[in-house]
Formats: structure tokens, C-alpha cells, sequence
């Protein structure tokens, strides 16, 4: 990549200007991707009140049925509530059990992206070893690349987007390391501890753009879903008389339910809509320790 230097920028090294090149990511569940661009608390009270609307309605229509017929005389309300225990016991289990495991993935991405900062950190500091032409140059380059994460990747991963051309930026600043010419044994020594953290940062960069597709498999979706429907169908069971305490109670349920599923939808992908990890790490290299 050639360092452009003008009047303009007093002699400082410019960020390249590359077009945009981006491509979505391998993900099964793409179509959820539009619930987040919404604003998190709009997305919030878009699933509970989905989940609690839905779930009043159907009981209206079952409610006002079965009161009529004569499967109400029938009904035990002590045995419903031991069955419907046991089907609240285990949905809770299992959206309790994928709520801890998307909370996982969402603080390993965001360990990722800490190590990959700190490895760009590390190679930035070996290179104020490299002789001073080179190391101007290799410099000026990193902080490019680290720029462009900031500036460009981030904004696309928000989206569920990838953008290539960060492997572009990346494959300047590898050409220009893997040919430096070092003369003396002191700095060959500290190459090779600078290809040594370069390929370490190359593998959280890796792991991270991996981490923009993890979500949740359909599949499991399909459980959570399956098992709402059945948790909320089973509590219209109960023989409530009054469809307002009844219609209540099934309510607060839902809204539970629909919170739940809420939290899940939010963490299931670390790098995409506004509960995402930031780039924060990056800036903070950027802004205190590529000063120099």
C-alpha cells in the first residue's frame, strides 16, 4: 500500500479509501437479522407484547368455549396445576440453560475482541524496534488496519455484515512485514517475535469474524417456541371463572415467557444490533497507545 503524504495532513500518513465490499454472513438465521436494527427497548416490548397479546387472545376464544361445555365440570384445577408444574419446570430449565449459554458466547466474543486489541497493541510497541524508516511505515499501516476495524468492520458486524476489505488492509500490512530486511541479529530477533504476535492477532481476527455468524441453531429455536406455545396452551386449562383474573395471570406468564426470549434474542448475536460488544478495546489502542 502506498503511505500518501500531503501539505494537508502536515506530513502525517493518510487512512487509504477502499469501496465498500461487504457480504453477509453464513448464518441460518438471517431473517431474524431486521430485529436488530430496531432500537433494544422497541425489540423488547415488539416480543413481550407479541407474547402477551397472542396469548390473551387465544385464551378469550378458549376460555369463553370451555366454560360452555360441560369439560369444565370436569376439570380438577389441583391436577392441572401438577402437570402444568412440570411443563413450567422444564421450559424454564431449558430457556434458563440457553440464556447461560448465549450469555457465554456473548463474553467470549467480547474476550476476543479485548485479546485481538491487546495483540495489535503488543505488535505496535515490537515495532518501535524495527529501524526508522521501516517501522514509520509498518506503523502507519497498523494503525490503518486498527482504524479500519473501528471505523468500517464495526459498523458492518452491527449489521451482520462482513466487510472484505478488512482482509485487504490486513494482507498491505503483511507484505510489508514479511519483507523487511533486518541486518543485524538483535532485530531479526525482534521480527520474529513481531511474526510471532502477528500471527497471534491474525487468529483472534479469525475467531471474531466466526463469532459474527454463532447465533442459536433453528432447531433450538424451534424447541423454545414449541415449548411456549405448549407452556401458555396448558395454563388455559385452569377453570377460572373470571376471564379478567384469568386473562391476567396467563398474561403475566407470557410476559415473562416473552422476556426471557427477549434476553436471548439480544445476546444471541455478540456483534450485531445495540447490545453488542463495542469497540471500545480498539479505540482505546488506537487513541493511548498508537500516539507515537
Amino acid at each position: 500500500m502506498a503511505v500518501v503524504v500531503t501539505p494537508e495532513n502536515n506530513g502525517m500518513p493518510t487512512s487509504p479509501n477502499y469501496d465498500a465490499n461487504v457480504h453477509t454472513v453464513d448464518d441460518n438465521m438471517l431473517f431474524m437479522r431486521w430485529m436488530y436494527d430496531l432500537p433494544t427497548w422497541l425489540l423488547g416490548l415488539l416480543i413481550i407484547g407479541l407474547f402477551v397479546g397472542l396469548s390473551v387472545v387465544a385464551l378469550r376464544y378458549f376460555h369463553r368455549r370451555l366454560h360452555r361445555s360441560a369439560i369444565a365440570t370436569l376439570i380438577d384445577n389441583g391436577t392441572v396445576g401438577w402437570f402444568f408444574s412440570g411443563v413450567t419446570l422444564l421450559y424454564g430449565l431449558t430457556l434458563g440453560l440457553l440464556t447461560v449459554a448465549t450469555w457465554g458466547n456473548y463474553t467470549q466474543s467480547a474476550a476476543i475482541a479485548s485479546q485481538e486489541a491487546a495483540a495489535i497493541a503488543a505488535l505496535y510497541r515490537d515495532l518501535a524496534g524495527y529501524p526508522i524508516g521501516q517501522q514509520a511505515v509498518l506503523k502507519a499501516e497498523l494503525r490503518d488496519y486498527a482504524r479500519f476495524i473501528i471505523e468500517k468492520s464495526w459498523p458492518a458486524q452491527r449489521k451482520g455484515l462482513i466487510n472484505e476489505n478488512e482482509n485487504l488492509v490486513l494482507e498491505t500490512f503483511q507484505n510489508e512485514l514479511l519483507t523487511t530486511d533486518l541486518a543485524n541479529n538483535e532485530h531479526q530477533a525482534l521480527h520474529a517475535e513481531a511474526l510471532r504476535m502477528f500471527n497471534n492477532m491474525v487468529e483472534l481476527r479469525r475467531q471474531r469474524i466466526e463469532s459474527i455468524g454463532g447465533s442459536v441453531p433453528g432447531v433450538l429455536w424451534s424447541v423454545v417456541l414449541l415449548g411456549a406455545i405448549a407452556t401458555l396452551g396448558f395454563s388455559y386449562l385452569f377453570s377460572v371463572k373470571s376471564f379478567r383474573l384469568h386473562a391476567t395471570m396467563t398474561g403475566l406468564l407470557a410476559a415473562m415467557v416473552g422476556l426471557l426470549i427477549f434476553l436471548i434474542v439480544a445476546l444471541d448475536h455478540p456483534y450485531w444490533g445495540e447490545v453488542s460488544v463495542t469497540p471500545e478495546a480498539y479505540q482505546r489502542v488506537l487513541s493511548k497507545v498508537m500516539v507515537r
